[in-house]
């Protein structure tokens, strides 16, 4: 403190008796006492506002992250949940994540998992391809967050083979499941397993079923005889499977990770037995209801002059 200066203040009668048993308490004296108190409201002030800064700083930090930058993080959390969940070597971590980006610690890619720091777009398609998801729904927030496209069966056998086994962003096909719902529907889906944990899904639109109503005979024996193909040349990768409605319809939605859905089951033997014939002609319902029927239907179809002749590949 600089030297004392006389210092003239008019107060209350009442304040004057509070600062006096204020000092009597403190040991001071009435001077002292009054120096104290008025410091120490210059004191009290400055905390004050340190502390309201400190917490000004707290609410722009959880308030005003954006909730673009909230709803970003959520997006990796999950996608980081979904791969995890995958039964393989080497799942994704925050840890993996930043290697991958061939960085030399965590701590930018753990600012975007918890909000506080932003991807560029570079980024963000890099991390679509790393989990497998769409970069539109992790970007753009727009459509469903796995890949899932229609597939249409052509007179091209070879082609439709070629096309099933085309790979994504560099990553090569490594099974092909054939997936029908198991009810008397019997809808189909084709899964494209590329590696651990990414995967996309096919709609070709088919019923494999012999119910009255669904008139896809002829994409039946398309599928068939591009099966029959595949078991030629790829026989490894091609996979078959009977999945309860609900997850069936997990897959429709592409809202959970198609690699996850699938690997609840086992292999199922019924894309070969679609089109061998020493399985499909066993009048026994093998597989479903009505299996014998559809195989009779199919095979009536691929022996028909008017669909034969409109095959490229035979």
């Amino acid at each position: 403190m600089s030297r004392n200066v006389q210092f003239n203040l008019r107060i209350p009668s009442e304040l004057k008796a509070l600062v006096s048993e204020a000092a009597k308490a403190s040991g001071r004296s009435i001077n002292a006492e009054a120096q104290y108190r008025l410091e120490a409201s210059f004191r009290d002030n400055e905390e004050s506002y340190s502390e309201a800064l400190t917490k000004l700083k707290s609410f722009f930090d959880v308030h005003l992250r954006s909730s673009h930058l909230i709803s970003l993080a959520h997006k990796l959390n999950f996608l980081l949940n979904e791969a995890e969940s995958v039964n393989s070597l080497n799942t994704p971590s925050i840890t993996r994540v930043a290697e991958a980006f061939s960085y030399d610690n965590v701590l930018t890619v753990e600012g975007w998992f918890t909000g506080r720091k932003e991807p560029s777009f570079e980024e963000l398609n890099k991390l679509a391809k790393y989990f497998g998801c769409r970069e539109s729904w992790l970007i753009h927030n727009e459509g469903k967050p796995f890949l899932k496209e229609n597939f249409e069966f052509g007179f091209n056998i070879k082609n439709n083979a070629e096309r099933l086994l085309e790979g994504c962003n560099g990553n090569e096909v490594q099974a092909l499941w054939f997936v029908r719902n198991d009810t008397i529907y019997g809808e189909l889906v084709i899964i494209k397993h590329y590696d651990t944990w990414r995967g996309s899904v096919l709609n070709p639109r088919i019923h494999l079923c012999d119910a009255v109503g669904f008139h896809d005979n002829e994409y039946k024996a398309l599928l068939t005889l591009t099966l029959k193909y595949l078991y030629e040349f790829r026989t490894p990768l091609i996979r078959g499977a009977l999945v309860s409605d609900s997850d069936f319809n997990e897959l429709i939605w592409a809202e959970q990770n198609p690699v996850k859905i699938i690997g609840k089951y086992n292999h199922n033997d019924w894309v070969r037995g679609i089109w061998d014939e020493s399985l499909c002609s066993n009048k026994n319902d093998s597989y479903w209801k009505q299996w014998h029927n559809m195989c009779s239907s199919i095979a009536f179809q691929i022996n028909r002059n008017e669909f034969s002749s409109k095959l490229i590949e035979k």
